[in-house]
């Protein structure tokens, strides 16, 4: 059937589910007339327990009666009497035991067999010593009267009886259903057939598709389609046929964009490059002017605007040579022993006289003492600078940027930044960390590429942790990270030749 269409495999099941649907319908028959003869057999058994039990339970009343007589007469026709009674009870009680069909029923019958077995051997027992003389009239008259296993055997019966009434009862609705259960079969079978035929249509359609979307999600974006489909009807092989050729096309695409993602990463480390050494003469031009000229208060201000600029254009040029190097695989870490009270205290240092320019309150919430985790602590100091500035950039006049670090449960150490700026809209949230992406009310507030956050974030990445944002917009935001503690095992793990 590989070569067969879609049309043809669905006729055929057609005519394969009518020629089952005739069979089953003449094995229901049979099976049900089958059926009615062992309902009739059970009717007969059940009529044939509840015409046995009355006298079966008469004969166990005179075994405890001939036992009693004997008891108290002590004239051996009683025992003679009732050991042929005892015969006849335990021939009637097998006789009945075949004809009960339930399982649990039988088991009752046969422990009630063997109780009775288990009392004749007692009372024998009673008798020999009744004979023997060990056993006075009065003790045998009470043993007799305190006896209460018959009462017990008889009770049982009645059970049983009961139960043969309810079966009979049960049997006699079966039997006059019997007529309905033909038909019942053939409704069931249509019902079932109907479904068998849904699903072997679903297969015949579905199936072939569930093969074909399971090898286009093996296929991956800029390797070639060599997956083939041997089977399938011609229908889906066409499909397949062109899947290929879109894969092909997309191949084609993938490849053009990724040259074009070189292209532009390479551009931006030389453009980054360059930018570096011009802000490295301007940097040593300023400080030479600084040397130079004496210093006066009117020259102060613009000295301090000079170097703020400075600092602020090299790190936005160190921001997109790090990003370029982070997507060309170039960027490497170097896991060491890191204090993050004293990180936070150098970016601080270095960067707070962004945050005075704006007039704004900085707050260093960090312990005294040494708080070590594992990282680099180059690229750990890039972050955080960067963090900081964007803080300082995006928060207004007379706000307030806090840096902190604390230590966690578990072994973890939390780095944070955070500021009462403009916040981030739940538009924006994720768009901000891509790179190369500024929201709208950003653009307005200050000036930059938007690459600091996208860069943190692949560092932090390298790190094996995530930067994370908690924000209200016009309220301000809170960036964190959190690293292991340092120990050996934890700088292990975190070291690798090439993280990216």
């Amino acid at each position: 059937m590989r070569n067969w269409s879609l049309r043809a495999r669905l006729t055929a099941v057609l005519a394969t589910t009518l020629g089952v649907f005739a069979a089953v319908s003449t094995v229901a028959y049979l099976t049900h007339s089958r059926a009615e003869d062992r309902l009739g057999s059970g009717f007969a058994d059940q009529i044939m327990v509840l015409s046995e039990l009355p006298s079966h339970r008469s004969q166990l009343r005179r075994i405890d009666a001939f036992a009693d007589n004997y008891l108290t007469t002590r004239d051996p026709v009683w025992l003679e009497r009732r050991a042929e009674l005892v015969r006849g009870f335990v021939a009637t009680h097998a006789r009945i035991g075949t004809l009960l069909h339930e399982p649990y029923e039988r088991v009752e019958w046969e422990k009630m067999g063997r109780e009775f077995a288990a009392y004749d051997a007692a009372q024998l027992g009673l008798f020999r010593r009744v004979r023997g003389g060990s056993v006075t009239r009065v003790e045998a008259i009470r043993q007799a009267i305190d006896n209460e296993t018959i009462d017990d055997h008889i009770e049982r019966m009645s059970h049983f009886g009961r139960l043969s009434m309810v079966r009979l009862d049960i049997q006699r609705r079966a039997a006059r259903e019997a007529a309905l259960l033909t038909f019942a079969a053939v409704l069931g079978f249509g019902l079932f057939g109907s479904v068998a035929v849904a699903a072997a249509v679903s297969r015949i359609i579905l199936h072939p598709i569930a093969g074909l979307r399971a090898q286009a999600g093996s296929w991956k974006l800029g390797k070639p389609w060599v997956l083939e489909m041997k089977d399938g009807p011609p229908e889906v092989r066409d499909l397949f046929s062109s899947m290929r050729s879109m894969a092909d096309q997309l191949n084609a695409q993938y490849e053009k964009e990724l040259q074009m993602g070189r292209l532009k990463s390479q551009l931006v480390s030389g453009v980054s490059h360059e930018f570096n050494n011009a802000l490295a003469v301007i940097h040593t031009a300023h400080a030479l002017l600084k040397e130079n000229e004496p210093a006066t208060a009117e020259a102060a201000p613009w000295h301090e605007m000079l170097a703020a600029n400075i600092r602020a254009l090299s790190t936005m040029a160190t921001n997109l040579l790090n990003l370029g190097r982070l997507e060309a695989g170039k960027f490497d870490l170097e896991i060491q022993r890191v204090d993050a009270a004293a990180l936070l205290r150098g970016a601080l240092t270095r960067l707070e006289i962004l945050a005075t320019r704006k007039k704004l309150s900085v707050r260093l919430e960090a312990p005294e003492t040494e708080l070590p985790c594992a990282g680099d602590p180059d690229a750990l100091s890039l972050v955080v600078a960067n963090l900081f500035t964007n803080a300082v950039k995006y928060t207004h006049e007379g706000g307030t940027v806090t840096l902190g670090a604390r230590e966690l449960a578990g072994g973890r150490v939390e780095l944070s930044v955070s500021d009462t700026g403009i916040g981030v809209a739940p538009a924006d949230r994720e768009k901000i960390f891509a790179g190369y992406y500024r929201a709208e009310e950003g653009k307005r507030t200050a000036k930059g590429f938007g690459v600091g956050l996208a860069l943190s974030r692949m560092i932090l990445e390298a790190h094996g942790t995530d930067l994370e944002l908690e924000t209200e917009q016009g309220k301000g935001s809170r960036f964190s990270f959190r690293l292991p503690a340092y120990t050996l095992g934890a700088a292990a793990d975190l070291r690798t030749p090439s993280a990216y």
